[in-house]
């Protein structure tokens, strides 16, 4: 069971590595942190073999960041429509790359992903113990945060 588990975090953190360093040249590293502050939410729900959802919790500089690399823009260029943009894009790559890890025999129908924002400018503190079919992995880039939570189980 545990090496279950190992592998599928191995996975996540394969594929969200390749995604942000090929799209948006972002190069994180893993970290082990608990109840990391951040400020948006994407969500996408997958089906096939296996079906439950993807989360990423991330931070506003690091969605800035990711919006200026992957388009060419200044800082000031970036708008908050642009980052929630972004990440759900990313949120999308990440989740079908690690589908496609997962098994590339298969067919997995991925939702349109949702951001939350928290509209208060308060940083919302997310951490959720991992367990039996779900897994969560934190990264840190120059300061910034970025967690990735997968929950999943066979249809």
């Amino acid at each position: 069971m545990m090496e279950a588990m190992g592998k599928m975090k191995k996975m996540i953190t394969t594929s969200t590595f390749e995604v942000f360093e090929k799209m948006f040249f972002i190069f994180l590293e893993p970290v082990e942190k608990k109840d990391i502050v951040f400020d948006i939410e994407t969500e996408i729900k997958f089906q096939g073999p296996v079906e439950g959802y993807m989360k990423m919790f991330l931070s506003d500089g690091l969605a800035s960041s990711m919006v200026m690399n992957m388009l060419s823009l200044e800082e000031e260029e970036v708008t908050d429509y642009l980052k929630e943009d972004c990440v759900r894009e990313a949120i999308n790559m990440v989740c079908g790359n690690l589908m496609r890890t997962y098994d590339s025999s298969k067919v997995f129908n991925l939702s349109i992903p949702t951001v939350h924002r928290n509209s208060d400018h308060n940083p919302m503190t997310v951490f959720q113990e991992t367990g039996t079919n779900q897994w969560q992995t934190v990264f840190d880039t120059d300061g910034e945060i970025l967690s990735v939570l997968l929950k999943m189980q066979s249809t």
